[in-house]
Formats: structure tokens, sequence, C-alpha cells
């Protein structure tokens, strides 16, 4: 049987290395790679082509969503994994859209992270048992879209509504988009508004339900 490789991703050295122990004593995983942020990640990706990236979220040069983005767009086989501390539900769902087959928390013990690697490794999607719940919440929360409320956004609240969904930051929708920081804030303030949601999260699911909604189509 073929060993399961492995990038481990992540700025603090200390807790990577921890990572690499933990893998590396299995006899059927090995550890081709390891990068301290996103852009050596999305490089390490295409270098060594792990069948399994361990993915830090916050992270200078580039954070974990973006890094994730990227590099599937690189190597679409491949299965990122996110082990990051954030509990927070927006970054699970952009996690989530951007790609990732999986969000674990770093208080995960170490017998729980062999098994989360190995459920990606044979197909399997690895939710942390405390962020499931948000995910499904967040989920059933968003209202289904109509046509109506859909045809009140402009072309350009449309365009960063698609940006939403793809898991981009306000600063990075004002980079793509070329527009402030503070215009970008505004755009999403009034989609939100024009939708009756409460969160960049609920918007992403109620553009994600447009797409798959027979005979609803965004402007």
């Amino acid at each position: 049987m073929e060993s399961i490789t492995f990038l481990v991703v992540d700025d603090h050295s200390l807790f990577r290395r921890g990572v690499v122990a933990v893998l590396s004593s299995q006899p059927n995983m090995k550890v081709v790679a390891e990068a301290a942020n996103g852009q050596e990640a999305v490089a390490a990706v295409k270098e060594f082509r792990p069948d399994i990236v361990l993915m830090d979220l916050s992270m200078p040069e580039m954070g974990g969503v973006e890094a994730t983005r990227l590099s599937l767009k690189e190597m679409p086989e491949t299965n990122i994994l996110i082990l990051t501390i954030s509990d927070k539900d927006e970054d699970l769902f952009n996690a989530i859209k951007a790609g990732a087959k999986g969000y674990l928390l770093k208080d995960t013990n170490p017998a729980e992270l062999v098994e989360a690697v190995t459920g990606v490794a044979q197909g399997e999607v690895i939710i942390s048992p405390l962020m499931a719940p948000k995910l499904l919440s967040e989920i059933g929360i968003a209202p289904e879209p109509t046509e109506k409320e859909t045809s009140l956004l402009s072309v350009r609240e449309t365009e960063i509504l698609e940006l939403i969904t793809e898991g981009l930051t306000d600063r990075e929708i004002a980079e793509r988009l070329f527009i402030s920081l503070n215009t970008a804030k505004t755009h999403l303030k009034n989609i939100l508004a024009k939708l009756h949601l409460k969160s960049r999260t609920q918007a992403a699911v109620y553009e994600t339900k447009t797409r798959t909604t027979p005979g609803s189509d965004l402007p």
C-alpha cells in the first residue's frame, strides 16, 4: 500500500513540527514538504503534488482560504484539510466554499487527526464536531432566493456577491475590483439590506442557492 503524502502549512514552526511528527509516526503516511505561508503552500502543491494538504487559515503573505483556492486551481485532485484555531462560522464556510475537504480545530488530539486525514484520503469530508452544527445552521437560516429580490441587485453588487461566495474578504474584493475598502464594505451592506440577510455567510449561502434553484438567475 502506497503512503499518503502530506504538505503541512502553518506559520508557527513549533505547531507545524508537532503535526509532522504525528503524521510521520504512522507507517502509511509521509510528509513530503512544509510551508510557512499561503504563497509557499501554493508553490509546494505544484512541486510536490501531495495527496493531502493540512492548511492553517491565518498566515502572512497569503491566508489559507486564498491558498486553498489557488492550490486547487493548479491541482484540482489535491485534498485540503483546514487545521486552525478559528471557530468562526464564516471562516468555516469560506474554507469549504474554496474547496477544502475538511475543517478541524487545533485542539484536535493526535489520534483524531490521524483518523481525520485517513477519512479525507478515502474521499470523506471531515468537519470538527464543534463546527458542523454552525455550518448546518447557516445553511438552514439563509432564505430561499426569489427572482424579485435578486433583481434588486446592481451589476456591481451581483459581482461582489459572487466574490463573497468564493470566500474573498472585503479587502480582497476591493483589490480584485480596483475599488476602495470602504466602497466594498458599503456594497456588502447594501446587498445584505436588499436581500434581508444578516451576514456575509448567509449571503454566500443565498447566492449558492440561487445558482441551484431552477429558473432563478442573478441578473
